[in-house]
């Protein structure tokens, strides 16, 4: 009896101890994440913003239901994130709805029109059956609600191009990026900083920034998801109310209400009086992001079957204001042997012209590799006729290079003479060696004003040494233009009409500068927090199939049979 009562003392402390350890871990969180990359760990920033949280967020996930395997994995991702989420925030809510649970076809069709007019983007699926094949709408997104407001997220990215498996892949990556953005979006919906494009100097278009400013009418990705976007005409003045002059304090003071004010591609030089006004905007603490040519050309020039052209150095009379705040542009062209492709006729069908892409060396792909956060992590920024930068010694001043060429890249001086006829040869590895360009720089600091010790007309008290601001200063205006269709309609940002593929850092590297310019660093944080899914070769797959298959299926076999063998042989042994 003594035995049988100590037996059930000991399984009683035993289930009083795991009771007290499922107690400690539900009050307790600990995780070990021991991958290389911390694929299953959220980053500081993500978990202090979570923290925050003063009221419930309530996440609706269109995912639920039947999917193929990708689905099913971006799925149980989005599952594991809002998951991990909740070990973080009490005030984060979720649920997974199925769109096309009803049976009724009119509540279906009632639901998708919702969530489409909410800003879901629906995908149709093949779904294979025993009788064949049949389509499936679904809407792989999700809707945050905060505080009466709501933000859609479409969980599946869209990439002209790539293939489905890579977009879904990228899209796992970003998942946290998208959901901690949103939320952070949603929860500072009425403090978004202004920005503005500056015009008058023949700068790029709205169509021709159509890619960035609103993803191509996305807005997904673009500038407006983060900050309110306006244009602001340098030359256009208020009339002085007294004199009817214009008015320059006024054109000052309406500049100034700007945080950032982005410079993209001007042609036309500035007067003294446009370069007073941006020197004085950034004398009062203004952002100013530059993105300016050093050469004159463009693959326009080279269009109608001329032969070659000509690239001549730039003056957009601002050599001297970008010197004073710490660099300059050179009127030099990168070549680099890791380039973007361009068509080229080759040959001909009767009358109709046969095209093939071809890099093109003027074009460089730009794939940083400086760990400075706007550049850190990001895809290939396609380019196009790109000059060096020099930093200039300044004081108070830092300055970091946060875009360079490859390391197979050569300098060729302006004026030169770029003709698709280098097409016809391989390049020569030997004078291709020059090492990374500088092509962007970032300033940060204190400036002193361009227009010191300067006799000015205009105005008689100016600001010569400015707060703390930063300047990001590069050496091309294509890294923010988008192409255009002769149709009139634009590509998105990064998107080559021609290769079809679509180079995500464009956008990406602008949208870092802002947020790391601005103040909201922990956005880039999260995102360069992304980590990488290794996919298979399928090439490698492909031709070696039968070989891969006898060693994961087969040896695993043979091995099992053989141990069994063995076991069985010293128990005959053993017992004979």
């Amino acid at each position: 009896m003594g035995i049988k009562k100590q037996a059930y003392s000991r399984l009683a402390l035993n289930i009083c101890i795991l009771i007290l350890i499922n107690v400690l871990a539900s009050m307790l969180f600990f995780r070990l994440d021991i991958t290389a990359d911390k694929r299953h760990s959220l980053s500081d920033t993500s978990k202090d913003i979570l923290k925050d949280l003063d009221d419930i967020v309530y996440v609706k996930v269109y995912l639920e239901g039947e999917f193929p395997a990708g689905f099913t994995r971006l799925q149980n991702a989005t599952y594991q994130l809002l998951n991990e989420f909740r070990n973080y925030s009490s005030f984060l809510e979720y649920e997974f709805i199925n769109p096309s649970e009803s049976i009724n076809q009119e509540e279906r069709n009632r639901l998708y029109r919702q969530l489409y007019e909410q800003g879901l983007e629906p995908t149709n699926l093949q779904v294979q059956e025993k009788n064949g094949s049949s389509e499936q709408i679904i809407f792989p997104g999700a809707i945050i609600y905060y505080k009466g407001e709501s933000e859609a997220i479409n969980l599946l990215q869209s990439q002209i191009g790539k293939h489905h498996e890579v977009v879904l892949n990228n899209s796992i990556e970003n998942l946290e990026y998208e959901f901690i953005s949103n939320i952070l979006k949603i929860s500072n919906i009425n403090n978004k900083p202004k920005i503005a494009f500056l015009e008058g100097n023949g700068e790029l278009n709205n169509l021709e920034r159509s890619g960035i400013e609103d993803a191509v009418g996305n807005l997904k990705g673009s500038l407006i998801e983060f900050y309110r976007v306006e244009s602001f005409n340098i030359k256009e003045f208020e009339k002085d109310s007294l004199n009817k002059n214009p008015s320059i304090e006024s054109q000052q003071n309406r500049l100034n209400k700007y945080d950032a004010l982005i410079i993209a591609k001007p042609t036309i030089a500035f007067n003294d009086l446009e370069k007073l006004l941006i020197d004085q905007y950034i004398m009062q603490g203004g952002k100013t992001l530059w993105f300016v040519d050093g050469v004159n050309m463009d693959m326009d020039s080279l269009q109608g079957g001329r032969p070659y052209s000509i690239a001549l150095p730039k003056d957009l009379n601002i050599k001297d204001m970008l010197f004073k705040y710490g660099a300059r542009i050179n009127s030099n062209l990168v070549m680099d042997v890791q380039a973007d492709k361009i068509p080229v006729i080759t040959d001909f069908q009767g009358n109709i012209p046969q095209q093939s892409l071809f890099p093109w060396f003027y074009n460089p792909l730009i794939i940083s590799k400086e760990m400075h956060p706007i550049s850190k992590n990001l895809d290939a920024i396609k380019s196009s006729f790109v000059s060096t930068i020099d930093t200039i010694k300044s004081s108070g001043v830092k300055k970091s290079i946060v875009l360079t060429s490859s390391p197979y890249s050569k300098v060729v001086l302006s004026p030169h003479r770029v003709s698709l006829a280098i097409l016809e040869h391989e390049p020569q590895e030997e004078q291709y060696q020059s090492g990374p360009q500088n092509i962007g720089v970032l300033l940060e600091g204190s400036f002193k004003s361009c227009f010191e010790n300067r006799l000015i007309s205009y105005n008689n008290s100016i600001l010569t040494k400015s707060k703390p601001t930063s300047i990001l200063i590069v050496s091309d205006g294509d890294i923010i233009k988008n192409h255009v269709s002769k149709s009139g309609n634009p590509y998105p940002l990064g998107y080559n009409p021609f290769s079809k593929e679509h180079f995500h850092g464009n956008i990406n590297f602008i949208i870092n500068a802002l947020h790391y310019m601005l103040g909201k660093k922990e956005l880039i944080e999260i995102r360069a927090n992304n980590f990488k899914i290794r996919l298979l070769n399928r090439e490698k797959i492909s031709n070696k199939r039968l070989q891969l298959q006898i060693i994961n299926i087969g040896l695993p076999i043979v091995l099992v049979l053989l141990i069994s063998l063995i076991w069985n042989l010293r128990r005959k042994r053993k017992y004979k």
